[in-house]
């Protein structure tokens, strides 16, 4: 009886000890219960990120086979998203290149990933569809590596770029048209500068007319008188020589001694009136003439002097010119332009000055570059006035002197030559241009001009 109350309680014990043991197995059914779906949540929530996400996005193995595709890449690709699951991607949508060469998988950045483990990135490639287009991407491909850090695969991250391919084109055309539109508007300035120019330059040579005139009427005069007298003197001589009465006397004889001797003072009176006729002439040609707008090889000092011809009258009488010319090359440089610029500070001296006054002139080499200095004795410039003597159509001279250009035109010269402009003036003492021109604005030949 005992034996069988104790095999019962025996039982009982171990009824409960199973009990225990299938609660416990319960609860931890339970639990992988939660994981699961735990696993679940996590796989729908990552299925619905691809789903959402804009960007193509697809998985590769360690074989280039695609292991996933969102929704967003099947409809970029056009393929259906189970159609490409097992596909080699670069054979699919990655075996050519975008000028139509063939695209070795070898050289493929995407596959490059997983085998170097490093994260590429491009951005001027091409991705084919499933109809035989292509459409620019920019993507970057990420290795994949599993928890024990061995590479596994590559997740590729993709964008169609057509719109901001489009755009850059568009932009591209626009610079090219706002560049045509810029190089005709800087051409057109460039001849409305020119006209400039060649104006200024003829009002400066208005201005110069009466001058001018004058230079060449007061030798011309001379030859003139000169041309009579010569030709009385020449009457007198044949009148000596034929006179029937007497035989002459030619050696010692004094009326045709005088004769002969005025004969030769009026000859070297025309030679210098004619030569002095040419050089205004040349002058004003040289000054004048358009075919030398272009670069050319010359001698600054031959322009200097060419100027000061045409700038005489203007400055004879009152101003005393100095000049001090160096050892300078012959240059390639607009001369027609720089002869402007001499005559513009010229005139400008000769209005600056009232009475008596002196221009220095002086030409040197200094640091690579040419130096011309131009110095007066004028009036000179008010420190409030010398940051826009270069402003087009400022003046101080007065209604009806000048046009305000001049100092401007100079300044663009200048700048035309690769140059600048140093100003120094003081009220009462007078004002200092210097020029500095570049030696090589071209090339500048060995040759040097001599000094004056």
């Amino acid at each position: 009886m005992k034996g069988q109350e104790k095999t019962k309680a025996q039982l009982i014990k171990e009824v409960n000890e199973l009990r225990k043991q299938l609660g416990k197995v319960r609860k931890e059914k339970g639990g992988f219960s939660e994981i699961k779906q735990g696993l679940e949540q996590l796989r729908r929530r990552n299925e619905l990120i691809l789903s959402s996400a804009g960007e193509g996005i697809y998985g590769l193995d360690k074989n280039g086979l695609t292991t996933f595709v969102n929704p967003a890449a099947a409809r970029m690709l056009g393929w259906r998203p189970e159609d490409l699951h097992g596909k080699p991607q670069h054979a699919v949508i990655h075996h050519t290149r975008p000028d139509g060469k063939p695209y070795p998988k070898e050289e493929c950045p995407i596959y490059a990933a997983f085998k170097d483990g490093k994260v590429h990135i491009v951005n001027n490639e091409v991705f084919w569809k499933k109809d035989g287009t292509n459409f620019p991407v920019e993507y970057t491909s990420t290795p994949i590596r599993n928890e024990r850090g061995r590479l596994e695969g590559a997740v590729v991250t993709f964008r169609d770029i057509t719109r901001r391919k489009l755009a850059e084109e568009a932009i591209r055309r626009a610079n090219e048209e706002l560049e045509r539109k810029v190089e005709i508007r800087t051409r057109e300035l460039r001849d409305k500068q020119a006209q400039l120019v060649q104006s200024e330059k003829m009002a400066s040579l208005g201005q110069l007319v009466a001058g001018v005139a004058h230079e060449i009427n007061t030798p011309l005069g001379a030859l003139i008188s000169n041309g009579d007298l010569f030709m009385r003197s020449v009457r007198k001589v044949k009148a000596i020589f034929s006179a029937p009465d007497k035989a002459v006397e030619v050696e010692g004889h004094p009326e045709l001694t005088r004769l002969l001797e005025n004969i030769e003072q009026l000859n070297t009176i025309n030679k210098t009136a004619t030569d002095r006729i040419m050089a205004v002439v040349n002058s004003l040609r040289n000054f004048a003439r358009l075919d030398m707008a272009e670069l050319a090889i010359v001698d600054i000092h031959q322009g200097l002097e060419n100027t000061l011809t045409l700038a005489h009258h203007e400055l004879k009488n009152c101003i005393e010119i100095h000049k001090d010319y160096g050892n300078i090359p012959l240059i390639k440089c607009y001369p027609n332009k720089l002869n402007q610029v001499f005559m513009n500070l010229f005139v400008n001296a000769s209005h600056a000055i009232h009475g008596q006054g002196e221009i220095f002139i002086k030409t040197r080499v200094r640091d690579g570059t040419i130096m011309i200095e131009f110095k007066d004795t004028g009036i000179g410039i008010a420190d409030e006035d010398l940051g826009r003597i270069f402003d087009p159509g400022f003046t101080k001279k007065g209604f009806g002197v000048g046009t305000g250009l001049g100092l401007s035109i100079v300044y663009q010269i200048i700048e035309d030559h690769k140059g600048k402009i140093e100003v120094e003036s003081e009220i009462g003492k007078g004002t200092v241009f210097r020029l500095i021109l570049p030696l090589n604005l071209e090339k500048s030949v060995g040759k040097k001009s001599s000094s004056s």
